[in-house]
């Protein structure tokens, strides 16, 4: 018996140290003073629905950039809380500012899809930025996004923000569940050419018109609500070259306000990535799974065992591997927490409390999904 679960621990002990090295060796995006700050034009084009409460940071952000040649296009996607009133109080501090009334939705397409197409039909840009409208952007972000993408020859360079994490909830569940995301998408994978793995993230997403335009743009993704990622994955597929990088010193967002929104958020993504990782999706949850709960489900085993027998020495070799595990997994989460999202690192010992919220909500979208009720997010019911 004693060797199967050393064999476990070996194995959990694997998962821990293969993500901190994962970490170490993530492709990342920083800030680049020596970049031009002036070149080819980029269209920062924005989908926004309900975000009166956060555009202006964006559109503040970009009015900061040291890089100079670009123009902003606002689609107003049918909100009910003056959001296009509030992007177009800064026409003065953007002058290539352009708010665009969304028009109404075709059947068919998910509504940040038509959005973004909408405003690529206005774009005049070499290069297409889409940026979600919660994002900060630092001034570096576009002459560093350029300076990169046409150095390294990118036809799609994505980036993942520092993740702003307010609420108790947040900090707990949103760990998780980029764990997991990170586990599905490892940027080393998704940068390599010859990996098929590919990835994009709709919160920071550069691409090179010319390669938008033979994917076919969100016009060939209309209907997703994974759409980033699709279009990542058509463009490598393609044969056009993908970088997916870190940067934190360049952009952040905070992605949930709370409780309520991170669950409806999170349910909605999880359906998705179900749908569309399929068995990969499921491997890397079982390994995740492993990760989370083998430490406290050794250390309760050897705990009942020893209390039903206590001359039972099976129990007591539970115990000693659970406990060492488990320092292991805090030394692990401890330092990805503090590293990856710049909080304490103590939030880190939450982890697996994130995973089983996380693995729960996910449950509860596809019961819904199978029953016929579908997710909401944002107003709208998505069912596919």
């Amino acid at each position: 018996m004693l060797l199967p679960i050393t064999l476990l621990c070996l194995l959990v002990a694997a998962i821990y140290a293969h993500d901190w090295l994962r970490e170490l060796s993530a492709p990342l995006l920083a800030p680049n003073p020596a970049a031009p700050g002036h070149g080819p034009l980029i269209s920062v084009l924005i989908p926004a629905r309900d975000e009166a409460a956060r555009i202006g940071r964006c559109l503040e952000g970009l009015a900061g950039q040291r890089y100079r040649s670009f123009e902003v296009i606002v689609v107003d996607d049918h909100s009910t809380d003056g959001t296009a009133g509030l992007a177009c109080s800064y026409a003065g501090r953007l002058p290539a500012l352009t708010v665009l009334p969304g028009a109404p939705l075709p059947e068919g397409w998910a509504g940040k899809c038509w959005a973004c197409w909408q405003a690529a039909q206005l774009a005049r840009g070499e290069w297409l930025l889409f940026l979600d409208a919660d994002v900060l952007p630092r001034p570096e972000l576009l002459a560093a996004l350029v300076a990169r993408a046409t150095a390294g020859q990118r036809d799609l360079l994505t980036l993942m923000p520092l993740l702003l994490l307010g609420s108790p909830a947040e900090r707990i569940v949103l760990p998780a569940f980029f764990a997991l995301l990170y586990g599905l998408y490892p940027l080393q994978l998704v940068s390599d050419p010859r990996s098929p793995i590919a990835f994009a993230n709709g919160p920071c997403l550069l691409i090179r018109r010319a390669a938008y335009a033979a994917v076919g743009g969100h016009q060939a993704v209309r209907a997703s609500i994974l759409e980033d990622t699709e279009l990542g994955q058509r463009v490598k597929a393609a044969g056009y070259r993908l970088e997916a990088a870190g940067a934190p010193d360049l952009i952040a967002v905070r992605m949930y306000a709370g409780w309520a929104s991170l669950a409806e958020g999170l349910t909605k993504n999880a359906v998705a990535g179900y749908r569309s990782g399929g068995t990969r999706s499921g491997l890397v949850g079982l390994r995740q799974a492993l990760g989370a709960f083998t430490p406290w489900y050794l250390l309760g085993a050897g705990g009942l065992l020893l209390r039903a027998w206590p001359a039972l020495p099976l129990g007591v070799v539970l115990l000693a591997h659970g406990a060492g595990l488990l320092l292991l997994a805090l030394l692990c989460w401890g330092a990805l927490t503090a590293r990856r999202y710049r909080i304490g690192a103590w939030w880190g010992a939450l982890y697996p409390l994130g995973t089983a919220i996380y693995f729960g909500l996910a449950a509860w979208g596809l019961l819904r999904l199978r029953s016929g009720r579908g997710v909401r997010w944002k107003g709208r019911v998505f069912r596919a």
